[in-house]
């Protein structure tokens, strides 16, 4: 790879064959000052050393790579398939090969002769294949409990709390309906709903930090989850 060029506002333009690519280092400063893991930038480069365009061309090939990811509202997703679950966040589908994550778009869909509900209902069972692996750790707070999710793939740690199987998962250690905050893609808190007033006004701190510290800020909205889905109960201010 060749750095061509790096225009006024500290765009990077690399070549890599035939593909060049446009990096902005902002979100990698930010993750590297909030952790100090000299690893957030030996990946990156990996990253960017292993970056294609390509995505099998044939579902079979695909399918046990998709996985629903979150990404914030205001974003343009053109083509790209994607659904609102609140003001804040949009669902959008992913495939992931060899730590490239790459977005699914309706163009991905009628090369592979699918509809968006198969699409969906794959990604879904992926979710729960590695919410399997995953675990619910907990800190005890004046004999309540506050946990955290936590997985091998880190970017998909909000993403989990919409697996099918996250019902039965949760209610081991806390309840279903639940609350969270997603401020971030790998940051979650999740509670019961009894704890509800306890920790709805303790932790509204510290989301609103990991929000402004993250390279990917995702909602500071405190989340309702129940049979009937998703609901925004509050949002923590992090206009300051």
């Amino acid at each position: 790879m060749k750095i061509d060029s790096i225009d006024e506002t500290e765009l990077i333009f690399i070549s890599k064959g035939d593909i060049t690519l446009n990096v902005s280092l902002d979100n990698i400063r930010r993750d590297y000052q909030r952790d100090k893991d000299k690893s957030i930038i030996s990946d990156f480069a990996k990253t960017l050393m292993n970056y294609t365009l390509e995505i099998p061309e044939k579902w079979t090939e695909a399918k046990e790579n998709i996985f629903i990811s979150l990404y914030p509202s205001d974003y343009e997703f053109k083509d790209f398939i994607n659904y609102k679950l609140t003001d804040k966040v949009h669902k959008i589908y992913i495939h992931i090969e060899n730590d490239m994550l790459t977005w699914i778009s309706k163009e991905d869909i009628e090369k592979w002769n699918i509809s968006e509900s198969t699409l969906n209902e794959q990604a879904e069972k992926n979710g729960d294949r590695i919410l399997a692996k995953s675990t619910i750790e907990y800190n005890t707070i004046e004999n309540r409990k506050l946990g955290r999710l936590e997985s091998e793939f880190i970017n998909l740690k909000g993403a989990l709390l919409l697996a099918p199987s996250m019902k039965e998962k949760i209610q081991t250690d806390f309840s279903f309906p639940f609350y969270a905050v997603i401020p971030v893609r790998d940051f979650c808190y999740v509670f019961s709903e009894n704890d509800f007033e306890f920790f709805s006004q303790r932790i509204g701190q510290v989301v609103v930090e990991e929000y402004k510290q993250s390279g990917y800020p995702l909602t500071t909205e405190l989340l309702k989850f129940s049979k009937n889905g998703i609901e925004t109960v509050g949002v923590y201010d992090a206009s300051e």
